[in-house]
């Protein structure tokens, strides 16, 4: 029995010194379980066998206790660095993360009363950190978040830089030099841990960025509407200087980046020379259908002098780009003309109607037939010549002459109604 207690005394230290040399490859102090090895050597000197074998079990069995808590207590310890890493990163003061580390240091060191030995407090250094790592862990979410948003700040702020540089600005523009202080000011707090502040910062600076990148996108597009419309004009024939001048002068505003002005000088540019393309094409129509109306009825006779000279008036004014008042005269020499026109096919009904009634006196056989003629005869000529005046002048005297016609009831009725003087 007493050779058997001897060798399991052995079997123990066998075993744990064995463990021992092992876990010494780790970083994990050892110690505690180094001293319970050493006691349990000296009691197999002592041929205290079952103290040697008890010292043994429970410094193999505190060994490894030892070494899972001190992984442990790394894997934390790991963890906190990865985030004190990413903190810097992201340009956040990580002292707070080092100050963790050693403090659980510290506490690890300090140690604990297990059993009647003292080790070091891997336990609690790991409870320690792995706190630290949850709280970092929040933090740095919300650090990323901050630093995402300012990121997308600065990218607004490029896209405005890229749109700055196809208008040319020649003045330093107030969103973009703002924003610019702005983003700094959201990293200075970003590194201060001031999240809220960061990001009140950095949401400030892209939405003043992207409304300004919206307004010059629409002062773009009013400028290009308006250009293609002065175009538009040119390839017409038409005359667009101040629709060009308004856009020179809307160029000018934005390139001092006032952009509100300059688009709404570009928007009136537009709507400027609309109104000149409907001017100009209702004046075209006006002055070419007059022509053609003067044309028409000087074929037919001669043309009355105030058509002519409000067609020339309107031939004149809109060669000068006065659009609206071509169009007027144009219809004033329409509307001449029409009357013209009028008079003309009146006297032209009245010659037929006194035609016919000479015909009826000359089969009455009355005398006074020539003489109605006579009248009839120069009234034509002088229609065909364009003296309407004298024309309706004569024809009213042939209707007098031919007076009511026998076996007309009502003589009244019967006479030619005078007519008229154009």
């Amino acid at each position: 029995m007493f050779g058997k207690r001897a060798e399991e005394a052995e079997d123990a230290i066998s075993r744990a010194g064995a463990m021992l040399d092992v876990l010494h490859l780790s970083k994990a102090d050892l110690s505690p379980a180094d001293r319970l090895f050493g006691q349990a050597r000296e009691a197999l000197n002592r041929k205290s066998y079952d103290s040697a074998r008890v010292l043994a079990t429970r410094a193999e069995t505190l060994a490894s206790t030892l070494e899972d808590r001190h992984r442990a207590a790394q894997k934390a310890l790991g963890a906190l660095r990865g985030l004190a890493k990413q903190a810097r990163e992201l340009g956040l003061d990580a002292s707070e993360f080092d100050g963790d580390v050693a403090e659980a240091r510290r506490v690890a060191q300090a140690g604990t009363v297990e059993d009647g030995v003292k080790i070091p407090d891997y336990n609690k250094a790991r409870a320690m950190l792995e706190t630290a790592v949850n709280a970092g862990r929040e933090r740095l979410k919300i650090a990323q978040e901050t630093a995402n948003e300012i990121f997308t700040a600065e990218l607004a702020l490029d896209a405005l830089n890229d749109e700055n540089a196809l208008i040319t600005l020649d003045e330093s523009d107030r969103v973009t030099s703002r924003g610019r202080a702005l983003v700094d000011d959201a990293k200075q707090a970003l590194a201060a841990g001031r999240f809220d502040e960061a990001k009140i910062a950095a949401r400030k600076t892209e939405a003043a960025a992207r409304q300004a990148l919206l307004a010059r996108r629409d002062a773009i597009a009013a400028l290009h509407g308006a250009e293609r419309r002065v175009a538009a004009l040119q390839s017409m024939g038409a005359l667009a200087d101040v629709p060009e001048k308004l856009i020179v002068e809307g160029m000018v505003l934005l390139r001092a980046a006032k952009i509100a002005e300059a688009r709404g000088t570009f928007e009136i540019a537009n709507r400027e020379a609309q109104r000149i393309r409907d001017e100009f094409r209702r004046a075209s129509k006006g002055v070419k259908d007059a022509k053609e109306g003067l044309a028409s009825l000087a074929r037919s006779g001669t043309v009355p002098e105030t058509a002519e000279r409000a067609l020339r008036d309107a031939q004149q004014v809109f060669k000068g780009g006065e659009y609206d008042r071509a169009a007027a005269l144009a219809s004033d020499a329409r509307k001449a003309l029409g009357k013209r026109h009028e008079v003309r096919e009146r006297i032209a009904r009245t010659i037929e109607e006194t035609r016919r009634k000479l015909e009826e006196l000359r089969a009455t056989g009355t005398e006074y037939a020539n003489d109605v003629e006579e009248m009839l005869v120069r009234a034509e000529e002088e229609f065909e010549n364009g003296d309407f005046v004298t024309s309706s002048e004569d024809l009213k005297i042939a209707n007098l002459l031919i007076g009511p016609l026998p076996g007309t009831a009502n003589p009244a009725k019967s006479r030619s109604a005078p007519a008229g003087n154009p």
